[in-house]
């Protein structure tokens, strides 16, 4: 009996490695795919012709800089990726690094006027609790050494 639950156990977790093997890799595949579409968009807004501002407009960069950062999280949800299949851990600190760069690029985005009080209130609640976190993490990692 315990012999086939040994077996059980390890066929689940080859298949839980293979898993995340292919999510790494979709994952790697959509974070390019972004990456060419972001050099196209550059390109397109840099040299429309029907434009009569040389550079780019306000609202043309911040469309650009939304998509530097929706890779950037790519970036470290591969990272995270990685290190679970590496370690067949998470890693807290990167998953609220993730969190804190998704909520930065919320904030640098985020146009006041169609948001509520309350809702830009709660936001930066949200950014001190992660921030706390990641503190408290790196403390605890820093203790650990010591």
């Amino acid at each position: 009996m315990a012999e086939g639950i040994d077996k059980s156990v390890s066929l689940i977790h080859s298949a839980k490695k293979w898993m995340s093997f292919i999510v790494l890799i979709l994952m790697t595949l959509i974070v390019a795919i972004a990456i060419v579409e972001l050099g196209i968009i550059l390109y397109l807004d840099l040299f429309d012709p029907t434009d009569d501002v040389l550079f780019l407009e306000i609202d043309e960069l911040f469309r650009i800089f939304g998509f530097f950062f929706i890779i950037l999280i790519g970036f470290e949800l591969i990272e995270t990726v990685e290190m679970y299949f590496k370690d067949n851990v998470i890693h807290a600190e990167v998953v609220l690094l993730v969190a804190v760069i998704a909520v930065s690029r919320k904030v640098i985005l985020l146009d006041l006027d169609k948001y509520e009080p309350l809702a830009i209130i709660g936001l930066g609640i949200i950014i001190i609790a992660l921030g706390g976190c990641y503190a408290l993490i790196k403390a605890s990692y820093r203790a650990k050494k010591a």
